[in-house]
């Protein structure tokens, strides 16, 4: 019998380096030398990451710490988990409505021809990430409110 990790090396390998595709390099929010200050890994060793190279423990945490909740989301959702930022405590609903409308409106333009293609895919998702990010604080059960009774 071999005992192997319920998740396999090169599953983990290909989400962080997915996620990574996603939010840094050329046109992205974050370039790999500004990455790279923000975390003190060489720009170098960052770009490996997105060539099949895998971070060690304290590379990852200082990533995840940098580029923030759903970066780390996408990390952690191979199993099943997912993040949020530790210092928001009180949800944002104008950041909420402004994120959301934002996403409708992206949606909205990318169905006008009957369908979403890869490029509109790829430009809606960290809309969509962000929306999912203020959205947690609201939807925390710590966080609910009663509506109270008309009339009450």
């Amino acid at each position: 019998m071999k005992n192997e990790p319920i998740i396999p090396h090169d599953l983990a390998a290909r989400v962080i380096e997915d996620a990574l595709r996603i939010r840094v390099g050329r046109g992205k929010r974050h370039s790999f030398a500004g990455l790279s200050d923000a975390t003190g890994i060489p720009t170098r060793t960052l770009e490996s990451y997105v060539q099949g190279a895998t971070p060690g423990l304290s590379g990852l945490l200082s990533i995840c710490a940098v580029l923030g909740p759903s970066f780390t989301s996408d990390v952690l959702g191979v199993c099943g988990q997912n993040a949020r930022d530790g210092r928001e405590d009180d949800p944002e609903h104008m950041r909420v409505l402004c994120e959301l409308g934002r996403l409708t409106s992206m949606v909205a333009d990318a169905v006008e021809d009957g369908h979403v293609d890869h490029r509109e895919a790829a430009e809606i998702r960290p809309v969509a990430q962000a929306l999912i990010e203020v959205l947690e604080p609201l939807a925390r059960a710590d966080n609910t409110v009663p509506l109270s009774r008309k009339g009450a």
